[in-house]
């Protein structure tokens, strides 16, 4: 049985204008992009369009033309990790289908790693998971008892935390059967930097996280979740560059005074006072989690925000002070990496 830790919570991007978001209240604004691979934009435009302003900006390498296999291949090729950590099929649609590469991966799959999971309140999902993968033979009976032993010790909670090695995401990944949900394990803010080395080499620090700035780098970290994923309202302290590897996300993004408005909005209408600088277990599960996901995703957002959909290979930059709020996009594994850097 692999070991299974539990710990406490952390304390823890050619100018186009993509499409505009609507709902009831207000037009979510496009943020603006650049047309290229992030590892080749020149660093004085950069600086000139985000970095020195202070504005969101998406590096892409879609011309906001149609998708297709062989540009996402093209646009997959500016971290080793994106070719290396997912297999490149190409199914029945034009798309790229990426899946988790297990002959690569499972070379690592004793690496201790942070989790998450959330258990669905309303639903029996994850105990039906349970008992189909302990009754097949199917290579998932490592998972299926791990996560066995982790509900009998957690409380009535929906949202947890434990470390556990890598080979239960690599298990949870496989397909199954399409009345089985598999359970929403998500990698969080895995430090690059405790990973094995040739891990670590999978992730080279882009130029614009080196030279844009002072050259500090303070963190970073990858994302790898079974969909769907969820990122609350928060904003952090420092510059962030995100670079997404595997499926989409869609980002709604707001400037610090209004992030601010509607986080205090939220905190009024439940009573409560919390920090929005760390993903605290508040903000993951209970009225917190509600408030926040209907203030911003609902109908009932208001203020002006900005919308921007990131898929594989795509770098979103995010200026320190901006509140954001992510969800995974699809039914394929998601995975990002980013930098905190100034």
């Amino acid at each position: 049985m692999p070991r299974l830790i539990k710990t406490l919570s952390r304390t823890s991007r050619t100018i186009i204008r993509p499409y505009a978001s609507s709902n009831g209240f207000n037009t979510l604004l496009p943020v603006d992009r650049i047309v290229g691979r992030f590892a080749a934009v020149e660093l004085a435009e950069f600086r000139q369009r985000a970095f020195a302003p202070e504005r969101p900006l998406l590096i892409t390498t879609r011309d906001g033309t149609a998708s297709t296999a062989a540009n996402a291949k093209t646009s997959h090729q500016s971290l080793p990790a994106a070719h290396k950590w997912f297999t490149h099929e190409v199914g029945t649609s034009p798309n790229l289908v990426l899946t988790l590469s297990e002959q690569y991966l499972s070379l690592f799959q004793d690496t201790i790693l942070p989790y998450e999971l959330i258990i669905d309140p309303n639903g029996n999902h994850l105990q039906e998971y349970l008992d189909w993968a302990q009754a097949e033979n199917n290579g998932r009976q490592e998972l299926a008892t791990s996560l066995a032993q982790l509900l009998s010790d957690f409380d009535d909670s929906s949202f947890h935390h434990f470390n556990a090695p890598l080979s239960l995401f690599l298990q949870g990944c496989k397909p199954t059967p399409a009345h089985i949900r598999p359970p929403r394990l998500y990698i969080a803010q895995a430090q690059i930097a405790d990973l094995p080395k040739q891990l670590q080499d999978d992730f080279p620090t882009p130029r614009i996280v080196k030279e844009a700035g002072k050259g500090d780098i303070y963190d970073s970290n990858i994302w790898m979740g079974i969909p769907p994923t969820y990122t609350p309202l928060h904003k952090d302290p420092n510059p962030n560059l995100f670079v997404q590897l595997a499926s989409s996300k869609r980002i709604r993004l707001f400037e610090p005074a209004t992030g601010l408005k509607i986080f205090r909005d939220v905190q009024l209408k439940i009573g409560q006072y919390g920090s929005a600088s760390f993903r605290g277990d508040e903000m993951m599960e209970g009225p917190e989690r509600d408030a926040l996901d209907e203030a911003v995703w609902g109908n009932t957002l208001k203020g002006e925000g900005y919308e921007v959909m990131v898929s594989p290979g795509d770098a979103l930059f995010i200026p320190r002070g901006w509140w954001h709020s992510i969800k995974s996009v699809g039914n394929g594994v998601t995975a990002s990496v980013n930098w905190w850097f100034r």
